[in-house]
Parts: structure tokens; C-alpha cells; sequence
């Protein structure tokens, strides 16, 4: 078993928003990549900066069971894994302005992590991957993704 971190090439649009988005701008990947990750998790936790109200007030509409806490900035948001929230991360998951909404995601099941989706999507890490995830996973990044196996 092996840990993979990887990254997509990002630019920013200032005028449109500051945060990272990837080149090119679409996220193709998400769908098929998280689809097989939230499979193994049961739990998610979800960081989004405090400034990003419109987004933390949808992410806490989603469901009633969210643990929320805040520090550094951040709102942390922490629940079990249900159909409605499983949804939302993988087709209501984008800004106005075609962006992942949230800053960081992390799946785990139980103290197990899982994976972890950093920089609104466009930094990852996979702990505990045979050769054939690593292989499905390159399969459906972006050409340019940086993957970095160890």
C-alpha cells in the first residue's frame, strides 16, 4: 500500500474571485474520483474560511447533523456521510463563478482518513492505495496533475 499526493495546475481569476480553480477550468475529475472515495468513508469534514458566508450557510443547510466549530479562520463543518450530503458533494459543488465552493474536504471512515481534498479541489492526498487505485486515479486526473507517490 502506498500514499498519493497530487496536484492540478491552477491559475487564479482575481476579478472573478481569488481563490486557485484548475487549467482547465472544469473539474471532469470530481464526480469519478469522489464517487470511489465517499464508497470507503462515513464521515466528512468540511473547511471553509469564515469570509465565505454563502457557502457555509448552504453547507449547513444540507443537513441539521453537522458539528460546527470554529478556529484560525475557518469554519469547520463535521457529519456523517448521508444520501442528501453525498449529493451535494458531488453535483451541487460549485460557485457562481464555476469553482468548488469548499476549501478544503476531508473523508475518513471512523480515525481513518480516507481522502484529502485541499486548495478547492485542486490538492489531494490518498493514504493506503494499491497499484490499480493509483492507476484508476491517474486515468481520470488531468494530464498535467503532479503525482507524487510514496
Amino acid at each position: 500500500m502506498r500514499n498519493l499526493h497530487f496536484e492540478i495546475s491552477t491559475y487564479r481569476i482575481e476579478e472573478k474571485s481569488p481563490n486557485s480553480i484548475p487549467i482547465p477550468e472544469h473539474y471532469d475529475y470530481w464526480v469519478p474520483l469522489v464517487t470511489r472515495f465517499l464508497e470507503k468513508s462515513d464521515t466528512i469534514e468540511i473547511h471553509c474560511w469564515d469570509k465565505e458566508v454563502c457557502t457555509i450557510e448552504q453547507t449547513k443547510n444540507i443537513t441539521d447533523q453537522f458539528i460546527i466549530s470554529h478556529e484560525f479562520n475557518l469554519t469547520y463543518l463535521k457529519t456523517l456521510i448521508t444520501p442528501k450530503i453525498k449529493q451535494n458533494l458531488l453535483y451541487e459543488n460549485l460557485t457562481e463563478f464555476g469553482e468548488l465552493k469548499w476549501f478544503s474536504i476531508f473523508l475518513s471512515n471512523g480515525s481513518n482518513p480516507i481522502l484529502n481534498i485541499e486548495h478547492w479541489g485542486t490538492e489531494l492526498f490518498a493514504p493506503n492505495l494499491n497499484d490499480q487505485e493509483i492507476a484508476y486515479i491517474k486515468s481520470i486526473m488531468p494530464t498535467d496533475t503532479n503525482f507524487n507517490i510514496f
